[in-house]
């Protein structure tokens, strides 16, 4: 009887507290649900990051002749005298710095284009200061937590400032802000292009400034944690933010490394143009003259010096210099393969006893490695990029919900 009742208090004890975790997991659902705001849908969102992509393609090419200097940032990822050429390559370097400064002049630096534009920028730097100044996360939980945050103390504020952003003054604020926008992002260009400015460059700024202040007067009110950011030249590649682009002319000039990293490079051109106008097919060098082999001293050539030999004898001597040579290159490349041979013939060997020696080794079961070695291996381009290169060239921004999806993937070059 008393065991009974221990058991009876025991179940209703499991059951009240299944109901209370019900009951507060219903809770925390429903408070999710109140607090969950979105603006746009996220293919529209793909839409306007497309539309502005676009728009920021436009004038990169309507300005590509029109250059008279790289960008300081852009100087080790640029060949030298790109700029006079005015092709593909500068092109890119357009998008980069039209989407550079996007990224950090309007949607990292204001807060909402409806509000006064010192208010704005002063609300922005609050909010990157709850993530700059809070500990470095140890787990997803604690960047969940992070995020979460910063997402409630930005939907505060904006709820505080609900009649400033629909008031009468919003439009006002927001037409002074691209304004503003248009004359700075004209500036940070025509610093580094020829007067006059392309006839069409007003207009297409134009259009670039009003896309982004859109963008920025949605971003905010989303309840996640939208991030957008600008890959710089010599961060990671990371497949699942960045996708790789082709068609970038290769760099001619790299910047300088090491001590001799860039002579290296002209010397093993010259060994290349070396081995292709000696007809060798062999990848190995040129032997190095003797040390016996010096020159004569000019003027002195014909005192003492031997008659030059006959049509003959040239053909023997130099019939005698190359079966030279493909002896030395053929022993060079037995001694390089030398063990992988052994092994080949060993396996071959193996394989041809005869009748007899495949019925002695037919339950041995050593002829399942060599046909899974000789199976075809997919192919694998070796342009392609990996995770971990770096970075040459960034043409767009990349846009995430934070631990969630991919709205947009940032074009790279390697």
């Amino acid at each position: 009887m008393h065991i009974a009742a221990k058991y009876r208090k025991v179940k209703n004890l499991y059951f009240d507290s299944k109901a209370e975790i019900e009951r507060l997991q219903n809770t925390l659902a429903h408070q999710r649900i109140s607090q969950s705001r979105t603006s746009l849908d996220d293919n529209e969102y793909a839409n306007r990051f497309d539309r502005l992509d676009g728009a920021i393609k436009n004038v990169a090419f309507e300005i590509r002749q029109s250059w008279k200097a790289i960008p300081s940032w852009l100087g080790g990822v640029i060949n030298s005298g790109a700029e006079v050429k005015g092709g593909r390559e500068m092109t890119v370097v357009g998008r980069a710095c039209i989407s550079r400064w996007v990224v950090d002049e309007i949607l990292e630096k204001f807060f909402h284009p409806a509000l006064d534009i010192n208010l704005s920028t002063s609300l922005k730097t609050i909010e990157h200061g709850i993530r700059k100044n809070a500990p470095p996360p140890q787990s997803i939980e604690d960047d969940d937590a992070l995020s979460a945050k910063v997402c409630n103390w930005r939907l505060t504020t904006l709820d505080g400032l609900r009649d400033s952003i629909h008031g009468p003054h919003a439009m006002e604020y927001r037409q002074r802000l691209s304004e503003h926008l248009v004359k700075q992002l004209v500036d940070s260009l025509q610093m580094h292009l020829h007067d006059p400015s392309p006839p069409g460059l007003l207009g297409g700024i134009q259009m670039i400034v009003d896309i982004t202040v859109g963008l920025g007067a949605n971003l905010p009110l989303e309840s996640r944690d939208v991030r957008v950011w600008y890959p710089l030249p010599g961060e990671r590649f990371d497949s699942k933010f960045m996708r790789g682009e082709v068609g970038l002319p290769p760099l001619v000039t790299p910047t300088r490394g090491p001590e001799g990293e860039g002579e290296k490079l002209s010397l093993d051109t010259n060994q290349q143009s070396h081995i292709m106008e000696s007809g060798e097919t062999s990848p190995l060098p040129p032997p190095a003259p003797a040390k016996d082999d010096k020159p004569l001293p000019a003027g002195k050539a014909g005192i003492g010096a031997l008659p030059p030999p006959s049509g003959a004898m040239q053909n023997k001597e130099g019939a005698g210099k190359k079966l030279a040579g493909f002896n030395r290159v053929k022993k060079a490349l037995q001694g390089s393969t030398h063990q992988p041979t052994n092994l080949n013939l060993s396996s071959s060997s193996t394989g041809q006893q005869g009748p007899q020696g495949q019925q002695q080794n037919g339950n041995s079961g050593s002829q399942a490695p060599l046909a899974q070695q000789q199976q075809p291996q997919p192919a694998q381009d070796p342009a392609a990029p990996k995770d971990g290169d770096r970075v040459r060239l960034a043409g767009f921004m990349a846009c995430e919900v934070r631990g969630k999806l991919i709205l947009v993937k940032a074009p790279v070059w390697l």
